[in-house]
């Protein structure tokens, strides 16, 4: 059998409504080890031939057999198959990787056979040290001459055997010396086992062949057939072992190695480009990172704040718009909130004391709201000192006139920077409080202004929010404020405090179900502090996700900018796609070239949007304290997922694209 068979092979291109015909019923064999020269002018269909006979084109009818495989009905990776374990080209304009050097674009075919980069490595140096480019192994096409070229080609078409070489107009780009030296070369190669198969118009070249096939629009005008006495070499060449394929596993370890690093030395080869590129990415990155770090910070902030003073809480007043006209709400006796306390899911019931009163200090007087404190109102309320101390345990018991002033109270009384501490306010309640009289046994309410000392000033921890007033605040013993302003047991609001053992509005039912037995009527209000603060929670996040969503369009806009460069790119390197196919790439090979390459741009890209943020963050760290930034972990490793995925997406159309094209045409492309 011979080691190729062609039997009526056609190959025909639609050019619109025409019909081309550049092959039509072609027939021959050609026996291993021959030396066949194909001749013909431009238009013959020459070229065609060698194209189908390389398998780089399929014909459009006809049985085409190689070595006992029918090549006309196998798929494009069997195709790639045959071509890097069967042939190995040579083309007129050498088709070498500009950002390659010679050793690199001689060890081309093994990198899609999976073999290591050691063993690929030497042998492409052996096949140039024999070849006479010992000392030209790290120089690039540009730094070579034809000639040299030439001769890099010839050692990447024998790289993984080349037991048929197609050689394509072999001397046509060289000097006449160069070109001798082309055919001595072709002529050795054939005297060592190699079948080889040159195309030319110049009968002078095809001299050197021992048979001779014209043709002439497309069928074989003559052939003088196999020499006489050819004896097909009974193993494959000898002139050096080709290396041998590696696994699956080994072969998808090369290829994702040598896919990243194509792809850096491709965006190292269009800097500028690929920085435009890596910006959109960045921004959108940096945006949405930045935007989800900042909203993070301020929604842990306020809602840590919130949740100190209400979550837990249930606040209940005196009081309810619904009542009747007439009607008058009943404050809340102490029997009552003992019944409340015993309730399940109830911590403590905390008494809230305090009432507005005019206050004086020497010429200075205000309106502001007085407040029974005592060792838990700081905590609670989220103040800090900041001037003096606090009330302590010693105020409680002697019920001292002392006062502990907010800072809208002490600027209303006090001059810009004289310090209160130590200095009286004189406060007059005005008018008793309702049912105060009433009270048997209660003191009569104050006639005349009450002298304080003002013991410490203090304000929002950490500048938080907090309860607080639009009139400024002052704070007194609890036991002072029962005793000297208000003896009545009674009160008009207090809050109920959870131990979240029972859901807080089941524990608000039992409080109104309480109540409303107690006094015969709904005369109050309630608010759940927790199941209010899990609503502000859900809106925080919707916000949150609005920003993130908001900043996310700039990274879809980056990916769109990261696709329409990778398309750019496939135009542009469709010579390069059809050398890696011709050598024996395979189209998911091609595919994972352009994806990754898509992936390490965005990937780079989106390193360099991390750092942005986190730079952003630094500086509104540094210009503020109250809210700390931080860029975590997560955050980067989210940035990382998103920023590949977006190479991924967006990388796929331009890697398909590249994928699907024809190697013929892709070599055919300038």
């Amino acid at each position: 059998m011979a080691l190729i068979e062609l039997k009526d092979v056609a190959r025909h291109y639609q050019l619109g409504e025409i019909d081309v015909p550049a092959l039509d019923g072609v027939s021959l064999n050609i026996e291993a080890g021959e030396f066949v020269a194909i001749m013909g002018q431009s238009g013959s269909g020459k070229s065609t031939l060698m194209n189908v006979l390389g398998c780089l084109d399929n014909p459009t009818r006809g049985s085409f057999v190689i070595d006992g495989h029918d090549a006309s009905t196998l798929g494009p990776d069997d195709l790639a198959a045959l071509r890097r374990e069967r042939f190995g080209f040579i083309f007129q304009r050498y088709h070498l990787l500009p950002h390659l050097d010679a050793r690199a674009n001689a060890a081309l075919p093994a990198v899609y056979a999976g073999v290591g980069t050691g063993p690929r490595g030497e042998r492409a140096r052996a096949l140039l040290e024999r070849l006479g480019l010992g000392e030209r192994l790290h120089h690039r096409p540009n730094e070579l001459s034809g000639g040299q070229q030439q001769r890099v080609s010839i050692a990447r078409a024998l790289m993984n055997g080349g037991q048929i070489i197609l050689a394509d107009e072999p001397t046509g780009a060289l000097d006449s010396a160069s070109g001798a030296e082309m055919l001595r070369l072709l002529e050795e190669l054939n005297q060592r086992g190699h079948t080889i198969i040159l195309v030319t118009h110049d009968a002078a070249v095809a001299a050197h062949a021992r048979r001779i096939i014209e043709l002439k629009d497309g069928k074989v005008v003559a052939d003088n057939g196999t020499p006489a006495g050819h004896r097909p070499p009974t193993e494959l060449p000898s002139d050096a072992p080709p290396v041998k394929e590696g696994g699956r596993l080994r072969r998808l370890q090369v290829q994702w190695r040598e896919a990243v690093a194509t792809a850096l030395l491709a965006l190292k080869g269009n800097r500028l480009r690929t920085a435009l590129s890596m910006l959109g990415i960045s921004i959108g990155i940096a945006s949405v990172v930045s935007i989800v770090a900042l909203t993070t910070a301020a929604r842990a902030s306020i809602e840590t704040d919130l949740s100190s003073l209400i979550s837990g809480r249930i606040p209940v007043w005196r009081g309810n718009p619904s009542l009747p006209p007439g009607a008058v709400p009943q404050p809340f006796r102490p029997h009552e909130i003992d019944s409340l306390r015993a309730l399940n899911g109830v911590k403590s019931v905390t008494l809230n004391r305090q009432m507005q009163l005019t206050a004086r200090h020497q010429s200075r007087d205000a309106m502001l709201e007085a407040i029974g404190g005592d060792a838990a109102t700081l905590k609670a309320r989220k103040l800090k000192v900041v001037q003096g101390r606090y009330l302590n345990a010693m105020d409680f018991e002697t019920r001292s006139q002392v006062v502990v002033l907010d800072e809208k109270s002490r600027d209303a009384l006090f001059k810009k920077g004289e310090s209160p501490i130590g200095q009286l306010v004189f406060v007059n309640p005005g008018m008793a409080p309702p049912d105060q009289a009433a009270v048997p046994g209660a003191p009569p309410p104050p006639t005349a202004a009450l002298p304080f000392t003002v013991v410490g000033v203090v304000a929002p921890e950490g500048g938080a929010f907090s309860f607080g007033s639009w009139l400024g605040q002052l704070y007194l013993p609890h036991t002072t404020f029962s005793r000297k302003l208000d003896a009545r047991p009674d009160v008009d609001n207090f809050d109920v405090l959870l131990d979240l053992s029972v859901p807080p509005q089941q524990v608000r039912e039992q409080i109104i179900h309480r109540l409303k037995a107690l006094h015969g009527r709904e005369d109050f209000g309630t608010w759940n502090g927790e199941e209010e603060f899990r609503k502000f929670q859900s809106v925080t996040s919707a916000m949150a996700a609005l920003f993130a969503g908001v900043a996310a369009i700039s990274l879809l806009v980056g990916g769109v900018g990261v696709m329409n460069i990778m398309l750019v790119s496939v135009s542009e390197r469709t010579r390069e796609i059809g050398i890696r196919m011709a050598v024996g790439a395979r189209q998911g090979d091609v595919r994972l070239q352009f994806l990754i390459e898509a992936v390490v741009l965005c990937v780079l890209g989106g390193l360099v949007g991390v750092l942005l943020s986190w730079l952003a963050a630094q500086a509104v760290n540094a210009a503020q304290q109250h809210l700390q930034v931080v860029i975590s972990w997560a955050a980067l490793g989210v940035a990382f997922a998103v920023s590949s995925g977006v190479g991924l997406i967006f990388g796929t159309l331009p890697a398909r694209r590249a994928a699907a094209l024809s190697p013929v045409d892709a070599l055919a492309r300038e």
